[in-house]
């Protein structure tokens, strides 16, 4: 404790080995990879990096490597055709995959105790171990749910489910009364970049690394809200078979549901489709895109 006051006296910081300090968003090539993120964890020095041909991202200790622009990849194909016209109101950017059937499930703020976990049971019983699944997850929604939260990061231990992580803002901003035009990550004053990092930040505290998918609140965006979330080099995921709208699955379907119990009518939905035996395997986004 002596040692402690000493430091605050001197006017050192200390820090617990899970703080997140000096985040910043970066964009250049190291070796084989695209850094996209460097901060400082505790007293470490890192970076997130993105393996361009593969999309899968990690973290490692910030690397004195000569740095070079990032030359054409996979990676560099998506983050260009996340920024090209027309730039819908809602569902831009990648709605559909080449190959298979992908699932993503959301998890925005939500009043209601508990999610979705009879879901994520039957996917784990229905294909083989690990699962892939994307979850686009909030930070609110973490903060509510922390058992839940623990639940999906367990059943990664045990190898049940393989889960891709991916940036659903901290707040998901959302205003009943308000147009599209001027609602979710449109709302006045809201500030995209700063919540999209705050969320990233969360879930590298409680040692989860970040993927480069995001998913805009309620699908709605615009060309500024696009060039934000590509040049914080993050890949816009949008849906064809959002399945409580009635949209039907088929070969490159990008399946949105709901796991916070929100919209239980796609759920039901969903596990009917499972009981009927008509999706035979599932993909992760990293292994079927561009």
């Amino acid at each position: 404790m002596k040692y402690l006051q000493i430091l605050f006296l001197f006017g050192f910081t200390v820090f617990s080995a899970s703080d997140i300090h000096q985040y910043k968003s970066v964009h250049f090539c190291s070796g084989k990879y695209a850094v996209i993120r460097t901060f400082t964890q505790g007293y470490k020095q890192l970076q997130l990096s993105v393996n361009p041909r593969t999309l899968q991202t990690h973290i490692e200790p910030r690397i004195q490597a000569e740095e070079h622009a990032c030359t054409a990849s996979p990676y560099a194909t998506l983050l260009t055709r996340n920024n090209m016209s027309p730039y819908p109101l809602q569902n831009d950017g990648t709605v559909h995959i080449h190959k298979g059937i992908t699932l993503t499930t959301d998890l925005c703020p939500s009043s209601k105790s508990g999610f979705e976990k009879g879901l994520y049971e039957a996917m784990i019983s229905r294909f083989p171990n690990p699962v892939p699944v994307t979850l686009f997850i909030t930070g609110r929604w973490i903060k509510k749910h922390p058992d839940a939260f623990h639940q999906f990061t367990q059943w990664e231990k045990e190898e049940k489910l393989v889960i891709t992580w991916g940036n659903h803002t901290y707040t998901h901003p959302y205003h009943p009364k308000e147009a599209l035009s001027k609602n979710f990550s449109l709302s006045k004053g809201y500030d995209l970049e700063e919540d999209t990092l705050k969320l990233e930040k969360l879930l590298i505290a409680k040692g989860i690394t970040p993927s480069v998918f995001f998913r805009f609140p309620g699908l709605v965006s615009n060309q500024k809200a696009m060039q934000i979330i590509r040049d914080l080099g993050l890949i816009t995921i949008g849906s064809d078979t959002w399945i409580a709208k009635g949209q039907k699955v088929k070969e490159g379907s990008i399946i949105l549901l709901h796991g916070n119990k929100n919209e239980p009518k796609g759920v039901e939905m969903f596990l009917e489709i499972l009981r009927k035996g008509n999706i035979k395997k599932l993909n992760s986004l990293d292994k079927v895109l561009p």
